[in-house]
């Protein structure tokens, strides 16, 4: 199984790992997405990266210092370069958000690290899609984000069906762990045959739907990953005993017609 989860606002390198990275697998369209980012800073003025962004005057001048030191990496030469490698870490250990400090990758042993390598998709406006040990550098951008490259309308029709097709390359089920608006990113573009699931988190019911908080949920899905790892997990079958302070609820979960695409509804015990 391939498990996709967001990204997350704050990041904060950590260079002093001396676990091995490897590069994003889309760096032409990473690039992309950094010279249109520079066109519109250098045709509108920080102003117009500020609305985009949606940041304060204190976050735009900070992240505007991320632009002129960012530097796409090609190949893995050049995570030999020291500029790059002082600007550079692993994706896993560079989100610092609610769901990253429940995963707690920082306390994982060895095998588990290699199961959240093998299992898991971090999705990214920038990036694309990036495995948790292939390098980042610090950036703001959002899947959200009202930015046209290379002619495209947004970034969502700029991404299309490469993000999906990379993901499910081999038709494994798909389980979806990302807010809704990084899985639009994928989920509309999955094959038809490729089994997907996506968990759902909730904290009791509003008009008989369960009531979803974003800080808790973020937190639960970094939970799950955890859970996963550490028993590593090989069939989505396992998610239903997830029990780390909530409960498989099968009478709210739902299935397609051919049981391909799921919902796995979890609700907080006591």
């Amino acid at each position: 199984m391939q498990i996709i989860i967001s990204p997350a606002k704050q990041m904060c390198l950590d260079t002093d790992g001396d676990a091995p990275i490897d590069i994003p697998p889309f760096p032409q369209e990473t690039s992309r997405i950094i010279d249109a980012l520079n066109a519109l800073e250098a045709e509108h003025g920080p102003e117009q990266l500020q609305s985009l962004w949606r940041v304060s005057d204190a976050l735009l001048e900070e992240n505007l210092t991320y632009l002129p030191r960012f530097q796409p990496l090609r190949s893995a030469d050049d995570l030999n370069r020291a500029t790059v490698a002082a600007n550079s870490a692993a994706a896993i250990y560079t989100y610092r958000g609610l769901q990253y400090r429940s995963m707690a990758p920082e306390v994982m042993d060895e095998s588990q690290l290699h199961w959240i390598q093998v299992h898991l998709w971090i999705l990214s406006a920038l990036y694309g899609c990036i495995r948790p040990f292939q390098a980042v550098q610090p950036y703001r951008l959002e899947m959200g984000a009202r930015l046209s490259v290379a002619g495209s309308r947004n970034l969502y029709d700029f991404w299309g069906t490469d993000l999906a097709n990379k993901i499910a390359a081999n038709r494994e089920p798909v389980i979806n762990l990302a807010s809704v608006e990084y899985s639009k990113a994928v989920l509309p573009h999955l094959d038809p045959h490729t089994p997907c699931i996506t968990c759902i988190f909730g904290e009791g019911l509003r008009n008989g739907a369960p009531r979803q908080l974003s800080t808790a949920s973020k937190t639960a899905r970094g939970s799950m990953v955890r859970w996963l790892a550490e028993r590593n997990a090989q069939d989505p079958s396992e998610l239903e005993r997830f029990d780390l302070g909530y409960a498989y609820t099968p009478e709210l979960s739902t299935a397609s017609e051919n049981g391909l695409r799921r919902t796995l509804v979890f609700m907080r015990t006591a």
